[in-house]
């Protein structure tokens, strides 16, 4: 993690800001890892960013999610409106996610909120 973090330097920024798409990088890796043999999945985290206090004119956010779900096999943890919990958005096929969501070990941890 410490040597990905200090590949984000001052050439990997002036990459990006001449048009190189972060997320292509992990496609390549991802299409070279065993081409298929090999699943990968990736992931971020969110939490402990303020995400609940941005307030662009119009309030602050009753609640905050992740808007790209490109790419498959990507969880990206959030915290939850009330910090007390986290919010996991999961990214799989519809075959994979259709196990996932029957998983009765997993739904032991899971606690849908009624409502915001």
């Amino acid at each position: 993690m410490r040597e990905s973090i200090k590949a984000v330097d001052k050439e990997y920024v002036k990459k990006l800001q001449d048009g190189y798409n972060h997320l292509d990088g992990f496609r390549e890796k991802a299409a070279s890892y065993g081409k298929g043999e090999t699943a990968v999945f990736l992931f971020t985290s969110l939490c402990r960013f303020p995400l609940y206090e941005a307030d662009f004119g119009w309030g602050k956010p009753i609640w905050a999610g992740s808007g790209d779900r490109e790419m498959k096999n990507v969880t990206t943890f959030m915290d939850t409106i009330t910090g007390d919990g986290i919010e996991a958005w999961i990214t799989l096929s519809e075959e994979e996610m259709a196990k996932f969501d029957s998983d009765e070990e997993l739904l032991k941890y899971i606690d849908v909120p009624k409502s915001l």
